[in-house]
């Protein structure tokens, strides 16, 4: 708005604007977080089963120090070192792998949908404020009362909002995001452990 700064607009917000800005920080460090996180991790299903043929090949030892980078590779690993193990037990085994390297991928991003889902809920809440300021103010004014009397509490309640909607919506789009990688990081474990089952002739209940 012309005239108007950020911090301006922060100020005629009201008190809801305190938790509203909690609520962004730790959107903006969770979304930073993930990102990087994310980036720093960069998989294929083809490039990990080029790193594990010739392990399995030579029946070389894993190296440990490779594994946190590369969930797939890690899958793998486990796969390996339980190979001829029963179907069963190597079922379980990497069933628990699995759901560890899940949720080391899926942390924060519960953090960044409830947020999501509060934002817009606390933005709410101060537009019902400000509106109760609003009719308080036409009451109490009765028939003297002007437009710029009240004018303040509406302003405040749809600032609460803006800045509400501001965070919840970038905030959803980066949990959407997050969760597709998620469920494309699942997909893909279920694929390298298809191939190794082919590799091995055995088969993973």
């Amino acid at each position: 708005m012309e005239g108007l700064n950020l911090i301006e607009l922060f100020g005629r917000g009201g008190f809801i604007m305190w938790p509203l800005l909690v609520l962004g920080i730790l959107a903006m460090a969770a979304i930073v977080d993930r990102t990087v996180y994310f980036r720093a991790r960069a998989y294929k299903v083809p490039d990990t089963l080029d790193r594990l043929q010739p392990l399995f090949e030579s029946g070389a030892e894993t190296h440990g120090e490779e594994l946190p980078k590369d969930p797939l590779f890690a899958i793998g690993a486990a796969y390996y070192k339980d190979r001829d193990a029963p179907a069963g037990q190597r079922a379980g085994v990497l069933r628990r792998r699995a759901r560890a390297l899940l949720q080391e991928h899926e942390a924060r991003v519960r953090l960044l949908a409830t947020i999501a889902s509060l934002a817009p809920l606390i933005g709410l809440l101060g537009t019902v404020w400000g509106m109760v300021q609003a009719f308080y103010q036409i009451e109490a004014g009765g028939d003297q009362v002007r437009p710029s009397d009240f004018a303040g509490g509406i302003w405040e309640g749809l600032l609460t909002t803006v800045f509400g909607l501001a965070i919840a919506i970038p905030s959803l789009a980066a949990v959407r995001i997050f969760e597709g990688k998620i469920e494309r990081l699942a997909h893909d474990m279920n694929d390298v452990i298809s191939h190794l089952d082919e590799w091995t002739g055995q088969r993973t209940e």
